[in-house]
């Protein structure tokens, strides 16, 4: 049996029965093993005696001091012990304090593990020793109704297991380990993901000291080490994205940025797949736009950067201007055009179904006391609104079969060709890395210490993202062959009828 598959055993029995848990052990009998002081916060009730109890488990006949209410005494030598354990810690007692502050300054081949049903905040704070705790450890006070129902169904009154002694960790053998660990390689992906969840602590005003990092890249490596490699990788940094800092403000703020750091090395030969997702929709939609509508010249004006057509509409008895893009014309889509303060205004749809005319729907809330009424909120608003109809308005039309237009459509043509071409090229490169990414990753799914929770939602989104740009590589295909299609019409001659001047309506 190698290393790998020993620690894998020795893992399944101390997280038996403990369901929605699994990993918080892991995670403390891993420190334990490297020998860095954690803070185990957990309200009574939660299982933090009981983790102590599985994790001691897993050593060979460790020799166990308790410090609490029963024994405050701490003997002059120590040193014998392999774990030490403070029960039910209060800074208020300032004799279990000192015996804190003292155990963790001199402390040497031995686990330090604080129970406490207090906040790490502040707990920690006011015991002084908080730059020396590796990592805070918090119980959720609750388990699923599911999680709770096999418990109920497997629990026979007995919590405790026996790690069979073949299995169990001797001090030597940790010693040998510890020196193995030291050795470990922290690769160039677990360096930059370090750096930058230290650049968020910065950012964030949380003080983390040099001592803190050099035990978390030890446990880092240790991951390593368990799983029989020489080299660090991703997966072993998941625990930095999790509920370790101490702080809650803390733990919010890395947490959420630890996502977007992992994706980003993820990522990093592909920038792209961090960039917003390509829109082809808009793409099949401007191509459709050329190819299926008139060589009609209107009357338009620049606005908000792109050519409109422009309506006045008469709500309440005021008349307000809209701006509606050029591009939507002739289109059969619904879309909300622009009001006069530049902005898109939620409470007007329209719709050209295909033609000219411009339908109009508006928000009934507005037609009592106008659009110009509230016009910020509205525009802020994301509560659904339900549309009645309001009428439907002519749009000027300067000269059918315009020569201009045939040739801007030619020219458009040969953008959108070249914007095709581009997209594809780079969409396909997308979808082949993120099935290259998505392997690589799925390979260390089964890795000891895995945050499965985590690696199950990084997956997911890995996929999410490939299924997503396969369809957009669809949706470019056939705006391609749209567009080619288009295209050929140009290659032979065909007649093209006098322009014709059409006079406004009377």
């Amino acid at each position: 049996m190698n290393l790998r598959q020993r620690i894998s055993e020795i893992l399944q029995i101390i997280t038996q029965n403990i369901p929605e848990r699994e990993y918080y052990v892991q995670l403390a009998f891993l420190t334990a093993l490297i020998q860095e002081p954690f803070y185990l916060y957990g309200r009574a009730g939660c299982g933090s005696s009981l983790f102590t109890r599985r994790i001691s488990s897993a050593f060979k006949n460790p020799k166990i001091l308790r410090l609490g209410k029963k024994q405050k005494h701490l003997p002059e030598d120590f040193s014998d012990y392999n774990i030490i354990v403070f029960d039910n810690f209060s800074p208020n007692d300032e004799e279990i304090k000192n015996n804190l502050q003292i155990v963790i300054h001199d402390h040497e081949n031995c686990s330090i593990i604080i129970l406490g049903d207090q906040k790490p905040e502040s707990i920690l704070c006011r015991s002084e020793v908080s730059d020396q705790i590796t990592l805070t450890i918090m119980l959720p006070d609750n388990i699923s109704s599911e999680a709770l129902c096999k418990l109920i169904q497997i629990h026979d009154g007995n919590s405790d297991v026996t790690v069979p002694p073949e299995l169990a960790i001797s001090a030597e053998e940790q010693t040998k380990w510890l020196a193995g660990i030291s050795k470990i390689t922290l690769s160039p992906d677990t360096l930059a993901v370090i750096g930058k969840v230290a650049e968020t602590c910065t950012n964030n005003s949380v003080f983390v000291p040099i001592r803190k990092w050099l035990a978390l890249s030890n446990m880092i490596k240790a991951i390593a080490f368990l799983n029989g490699r020489t080299e660090t990788k991703l997966i072993d940094t998941f625990f930095l994205g999790t509920s370790i800092w101490g702080r809650s403000a803390s733990n919010t703020a890395i947490s959420e940025s630890y996502r977007k750091i992992l994706m980003t090395q993820l990522y990093k030969n592909s920038p792209s797949l961090l960039e917003k997702p390509y829109d082809a929709d808009d793409l099949l939609m401007r191509v459709n736009h050329l190819v299926n509508s008139s060589n009609n010249l209107y009357e338009t004006k620049p606005f908000n950067g792109e050519k409109c057509l422009s309506y006045r509409i008469t709500v309440a008895g005021e008349s307000v201007p809209i701006y509606v893009p050029l591009k939507y014309i002739e289109t059969d889509l619904d879309f909300n055009p622009y009001n006069e303060l530049r902005q898109i205004e939620k409470r007007v749809l329209c719709n050209y179904h295909g033609t000219s005319n411009c339908t109009i729907s508006i928000d009934p809330q507005v037609r009592a006391r106008g659009l110009r009424s509230s016009v910020n909120q509205a525009s802020n608003s994301n509560t659904p609104v339900k549309f009645e109809e309001f009428g439907s308005l002519p749009t000027y039309i300067l000269m059918e079969n315009a020569p201009e237009i045939i040739d801007q459509k030619k020219a458009d043509s040969i953008v959108l060709t070249e914007e095709i071409k581009v997209s594809l090229e780079r969409e396909t490169a997308n979808l082949v890395a993120l099935r290259n990414i998505y392997k690589q990753f799925n390979e260390s799914k089964d890795d000891l210490f895995c945050f499965t929770q985590m690696f199950n939602s990084v997956q997911e989104a890995i996929k999410t993202q490939f299924d997503s740009t396969a369809n957009t590589i669809k949706t470019i295909k056939k705006a391609s062959e749209t567009i080619t299609a288009f295209s050929n019409m140009f290659k032979t001659p065909s007649p093209v009828g006098k322009p014709q001047v059409r006079q406004p309506p009377r």
